[in-house]
């Protein structure tokens, strides 16, 4: 009788053993995983820190800086030939080349639903200069200064309105490319000049 319940007692203290094994075991193994994630986690961090790394050492050592450079003259004279040369033919193509290049509120005002305005005129851009300001590391926006001569023709009598203007045009990083969110016009000098179809 008394060997039953010594052996019930191990049999107990047994379990008990067990149970406080399995405890142990398992609360080890949360530890590890938990672990684990956090030096995987850190891993991502460090190699999306090492790419940021790469992609700055690379935009912005000599090469990189250039290329970076070119690229934005490159918009910004895709951005003023669709946003400053109006003409009837070719609108509709040319608002749908827009729509990548700008926002929707510049291509609104660029390229509106009523064309009655592109009816009446021509106009053409000439002698542009640009000047990128300064580049930095994870800029989100960066402006763009154009110079200009900007020649406006009433297309029903022929005048010509001859200005040079300055715009400012402020390009924002949306993904890897960069889109012209917003431009503002400062008219340096304007002249009105009459040119008779008759006079050509």
């Amino acid at each position: 009788m008394n060997s039953i319940k010594v052996l019930k007692s191990l049999a107990f203290y047994f379990l008990i053993i067990l149970l406080a094994i399995n405890i142990f075991l398992f609360t080890q193994q949360k530890k590890q995983e938990k672990s684990t994630k956090e030096v995987m986690s850190q891993n991502i961090e460090l190699k999306n820190e090492n790419e940021n790394m790469k992609n700055k050492v690379k935009l912005f050592s000599p090469s990189g800086r250039e290329q970076h450079y070119n690229t934005m003259i490159k918009d910004t004279k895709e951005f003023m030939n669709l946003a400053y040369v109006q003409k009837k033919e070719g609108y509709e193509e040319r608002r749908e080349k827009a729509k990548g290049l700008m926002s929707k509120e510049l291509l609104d005002r660029f390229f509106p639903a009523d064309t009655t305005y592109q009816d009446q005129v021509a106009t053409t851009i000439y002698n542009d200069e640009y000047y990128v300001e300064k580049l930095e590391p994870d800029q989100s926006r960066v402006d763009v200064i154009v110079k200009f001569n900007h020649d406006l023709k009433y297309l029903a009598t022929g005048n010509v309105d001859k200005s040079q203007l300055f715009a400012l045009v402020t390009f924002k990083l949306e993904g890897n490319k960069w889109v012209a969110e917003k431009v503002e016009d400062v008219e340096a000098d304007s002249t009105s000049m009459v040119q008779k179809k008759s006079k050509k």
